[in-house]
């Protein structure tokens, strides 16, 4: 008689994915990070702040005789509120790689993840993650405060005769928002520095539109359509009296994006951390 025999099989082995934990390594790191708790609680005051100023804007504007009312400013949101929650949450992915060279944790993360563009990719995916997660609900908590005061009043007050044309904006915010957050990732990378990383983000998203108006009719124009909150209009398609179309708009979107990340992705593989 001839014995048979047969060897056991073994489970398949699978293969660790570096991208793949070092995405759940920064995750887990932007989650237990203090700052990015405070931010969130800032873009949550900031919408807060939003919607009361908004509150005021349509009392004053059933207040005003028919001649003014025709005179009242658009209430959008992506004017007042989401600026600032643009600044907050675009700052935690600054955090993301800034807070590593404040703490010096920077060695250690290098150690853990030698090749640097993969990291730099791992904080980047981390950064749209947050952002895009971040933007939306930002983004309809805002609008869906402006639709509930707005209720049936007519334009100029109210951009939105009903709630579904309201939707490509929101879409559109929450994109912004993600943009913004891969832009700090950039800056932050670019400078190594909380402060100045911040600081560039805020003259970017908070100062810069503001400067604008200051300007010349056709400069302020043409730098203002250029200016991260106010793609959010000419992507959507919306009525504002920007320059750019909806595809100038997307071009520009993606060379934030592009320019940002390059930058940050070759200061970070060349230089000494």
């Amino acid at each position: 008689m001839t014995l048979l025999r047969t060897r056991p099989r073994t489970a398949p082995v699978t293969r660790p994915s570096p991208l793949r934990d070092a995405v759940a390594a920064e995750w887990m790191k932007v989650r237990t990070l203090r700052s990015t708790w405070a931010f969130l609680a800032g873009g949550v005051i900031a919408t807060a702040l939003g919607a009361l100023i908004l509150f005021f804007l349509v009392q004053s504007y059933d207040a005003a005789t028919p001649a003014e009312r025709a005179n009242f400013e658009t209430a959008d949101p992506t004017v007042v509120t989401m600026p600032f929650v643009m600044f907050f949450v675009g700052s935690i992915g600054a955090m993301l790689i800034t807070s590593e060279y404040t703490t010096r944790s920077i060695g250690p993360a290098l150690l853990a993840v030698p090749q640097r563009r993969l990291l730099i990719g791992a904080k980047a995916a981390v950064a749209g993650l947050a952002g895009a997660g971040c933007g939306a609900v930002f983004a309809l908590l805002a609008f869906a405060d402006a639709r509930l005061m707005l209720g049936d009043r007519p334009a100029p007050i109210n951009p939105w005769p009903r709630w579904t044309d309201a939707i490509p904006t929101v879409l559109c915010a929450a994109l912004i928002v993600t943009v913004t957050c891969l832009v700090a990732l950039g800056l932050g990378a670019v400078m190594r520095s909380t402060a100045a990383a911040l600081t560039t983000l805020g003259g970017l998203v908070l100062v810069a539109p503001i400067f604008a108006h200051f300007l010349p009719t056709v400069w302020q124009l043409r730098l203002a359509s250029v200016l991260l909150p106010n793609l959010t209009p000419q992507l959507a398609g919306s009525d504002h009296p920007y320059l750019l179309s909806q595809g100038g708009a997307a071009a520009v979107t993606a060379g934030y994006v592009l320019l940002a990340l390059a930058a940050g992705a070759i200061s970070f593989a060349r230089r000494d951390s």
